[in-house]
């Protein structure tokens, strides 16, 4: 028996065979693999619970919650999300891909309101029970719902200070106003805030309108400051009772030297740069308001020439 499975050995059927079960091997390896990438990958469950977010089906929203981590009665939860949908107009939506963040699985949807074209984000987090064919659930420790909600809630109220402060201060630095008038009225506390504005305008100022490096300009004077890329965010803080809007953009400006009886040129720079606008307001149960305020300022990039 042992001589013919030798020579059996020899022949090219036994090669054939023997690729056969090689093939299937990889085969097998490779769904194996694929079943557990798939198994560990809850964006079905993800898709499910944000869709559900969207019809206003609280009901299937509730069932796909760990009760391990949350024990949040049905009627409290479903009378959250009413309340928190009530803050998403979402004429379209994104679902991302699932990431690791916080040491758990999340994936986060961006929901559009086509009129404003405005964006807000809506995350849920994961647990998982199982290992090669895991179930998830959806983690809400993670998720505080109530800072969430207060967030949303007052988002049109905090957008609309925060765009007349941007506004205004950025109306202050075109025209070289130090003093910020305008600006600090808006806020709570305007002794408090009142030098850190001017400090923080008075810098800015002076790296929009510095001369040359060669001191033949000793000034440029701002002409236009173009705002875009505008990116929003609302926070809500309830041990400190503190609502924060943190805006991050970019901006374009022009400066040129003015013409004067003993030079008719005009010397101009321009530049783009990058800033971090963050305002907190705060919140006695009724009434917001804006009391501290801070803006990181970076160059990009900057071009000097003459005309």
């Amino acid at each position: 028996m042992k001589e013919k499975f030798k020579a059996f050995k020899k022949t090219r059927l036994y090669s054939f065979i023997i690729i056969l079960i090689a093939i299937a091997v990889c085969i097998f390896i490779g769904m194996g693999i694929a079943f557990y990438q798939h198994a560990n990958n809850p964006t079905d469950e993800g898709s499910k619970y944000l869709r559900a977010f969207i019809m206003q089906d609280y009901n299937t929203m509730y069932k796909m919650i760990d009760k391990d981590t949350s024990k949040i009665s049905k009627e409290k939860f479903v009378e959250k999300m009413r309340s928190l949908r009530q803050t998403y107009e979402i004429d379209s939506y994104e679902i991302g891909k699932v990431k690791d963040k916080d040491g758990s699985k999340v994936i986060t949807m961006t929901c559009v309101d086509d009129q404003t074209k405005s964006k807000k984000a809506f995350t849920v987090y994961f647990t998982k029970h199982g290992f090669f064919n895991p179930t998830y659930l959806i983690d809400l420790s993670k998720v505080n719902e109530d800072e969430e909600m207060m967030a949303n809630e007052y988002q049109n109220t905090l957008r609309s200070s925060a765009d007349s402060v941007m506004n205004r201060y950025y109306t202050a630095v075109r025209n070289e106003d130090k003093k910020c008038n305008d600006v600090i009225s808006l806020f709570k506390n305007k002794k408090a805030v009142k030098n850190k504005i001017r400090k923080t305008a008075k810098n800015n100022i002076k790296i929009l309108t510095k001369g040359s490096k060669n001191g033949k300009i000793k000034k440029y004077a701002i002409k236009d400051i173009n705002i875009n890329s505008i990116k929003k965010a609302y926070k809500y803080n309830s041990k400190k009772k503190q609502f924060t809007v943190i805006y991050s953009y970019d901006y374009k400006y022009k400066s040129a030297t003015n013409i004067s009886l003993s030079n008719s040129y005009i010397y101009k720079k321009k530049g783009n740069r990058k800033a971090v606008m963050t305002l907190t307001y705060g919140f006695d149960g009724d009434n917001v308001s804006l009391v501290d305020f801070k803006i990181i300022d970076k160059e990009k990039s900057k071009k000097t020439h003459k005309k």
